[in-house]
């Protein structure tokens, strides 16, 4: 029987070999587990991408029953020009892509089922063109397609311009949206910041002056799961992607 014979000069040289190598790995991890962290827009190029940018089910306007834009509308009255009527409805002419800059999570404070519902309210209540947001989500999931999205919504004062309005049906300061809502918001919000390269996601309440006494919107049990949501998807959060246009809104 022969016996191997090792060096303890070559078990020393590889035993050093591997702890150095061991300790780049760490450093390795650690560098790029910061810069995934503190630099949350870089997540967008490392996370899983749907192809196409795979829409999750949206039940149509029609399907749904909605009434036609109306542009004779107290609050959105006539077509947008920028000189004469800055506030008429707005359907932007430019790539969306170049336009859209944050989503705007919202919850509709009272338990309307029916964006029929909403959309009668902001019509014939509120004075609205169309109901002010872009996409409503149903206590069972349900994604219900609102007013265009190439038009601009009636649902953050001030910051319409660029803004996409999502609503979850309910009152989210005495209940807890479903487990159903917050997966598909998820997968709502993925779709669209993926498609129109939009880099903000930001509650109601994130934006000034909304009301005389402010505003609680999305709701105690809704608005403090948006931070968590904007990290999870590399977007940033808040009202920063704002970009005022050249007219007064």
């Amino acid at each position: 029987m022969k016996l191997c014979i090792i060096s303890p000069i070559v078990i020393s040289v590889r035993a050093r070999g591997a702890y150095t190598l061991g300790c780049m790995v760490v450093v390795v991890a650690v560098t790029i587990g910061l810069a995934w962290w503190l630099a949350p827009g870089l997540r967008l190029w490392f996370l899983p991408r749907p192809s196409e940018a795979i829409s999750p089910p949206i039940v149509g306007r029609k399907e749904w029953g909605a009434r036609p834009t109306n542009l004779e509308a107290r609050e959105e009255f006539g077509l947008f020009d920028a000189q004469t009527n800055p506030e008429g409805v707005l359907f932007y002419p430019n790539d969306l892509s170049t336009v859209l800059n944050t989503i705007v999570v919202h919850h509709s404070a009272f338990p309307s089922t029916d964006p029929a519902e909403i959309q009668d309210l902001h019509m014939d209540v509120r004075g609205f063109a169309d109901v002010a947001y872009h996409y409503l989500i149903a206590k069972d999931g349900t994604i219900y397609e609102g007013r265009p999205i190439d038009m601009r919504g009636a649902h953050v004062k001030g910051y319409n311009t660029g803004s996409v309005g999502i609503v979850l049906l309910g009152n989210f300061n005495e209940e807890l949206p479903s487990a159903e809502q917050l997966v598909h918001l998820r997968l709502l919000v993925d779709y669209l910041r993926y498609k129109y390269h939009i880099r903000y996601l930001a509650g109601h309440r994130d934006y000034p002056n909304q009301s005389p006494d402010g505003t609680e919107c999305p709701g105690r049990n809704l608005y403090p799961l948006l931070t968590d949501l904007a990290r999870e998807l590399g977007m940033r959060y808040g009202n920063g992607g704002y970009v005022r246009p050249d007219w007064t809104l």
